[in-house]
């Protein structure tokens, strides 16, 4: 297993998080609701359409997988409640037992 990036994800009150592999390019969805699991997972696993911040005022558009490299990731993750309704606590910390 390669160095693993997460995030705190929840939805209403089920909390869970995304877990990705830097080095495999996997990613796990932890929730315990099964749709809402499977939602963001098909979400992940599609090509989204995303804005490539070129300077403050100038953008790119650009279609790519999320799960091609973390940047991509992170800039999926910031469309995920807009798509899903599931929110990214970008500041709690997550703990794995």
């Amino acid at each position: 297993m390669g160095e693993l990036y997460r995030v705190a994800i929840h939805y209403n009150n089920d909390c869970g998080y995304i877990e990705y592999d830097l080095e495999t390019k996997s990613v796990k969805v932890m929730l315990a609701d099964a749709v809402t699991r499977k939602t963001v997972e098909a979400f992940l696993h599609s090509k989204q359409l995303l804005r490539e911040a070129l300077t403050l005022r100038e953008f790119q558009d650009k279609i790519a997988l999320p799960t091609e490299n973390l940047a991509l990731l992170k800039s999926s993750l910031t469309m995920l409640w807009q798509q899903t309704g599931v929110f990214v606590d970008w500041s709690r910390p997550v703990t794995v037992r």
